[in-house]
C-alpha cells in the first residue's frame, strides 16, 4: 500500500502497466528519452520503445499488451 507521500508508481509507456521503480531499475529495464525516464515491466516493451518511442506518445495512443 501506498503511502500518501509516495511517489506513485510510473506506468510502463508501452503496455500501459503498474512498474516497480527500483524493481525496473535494478533489471535495467529503463530508458532515457528527451530528458525523461521511463521504467518498464520487461525486455519486450522496452526494446519496442527503443526502437521507436514517438509513436507511444501521440494523443491516441492506448497502451496495450
Amino acid at each position: 500500500m501506498e503511502t500518501p507521500d509516495a511517489a506513485p508508481q510510473p506506468h510502463d509507456p508501452v503496455c500501459g502497466m503498474t512498474v516497480n521503480r527500483e524493481v525496473a531499475s535494478a533489471a535495467g529495464l529503463t530508458a532515457e528519452h528527451e530528458g525523461q525516464s521511463y521504467y518498464f515491466c520487461g525486455r519486450g516493451c522496452r526494446l519496442e520503445f527503443l526502437d521507436d518511442p514517438k509513436p507511444f506518445f501521440a494523443p491516441d495512443y492506448l497502451p496495450h499488451m
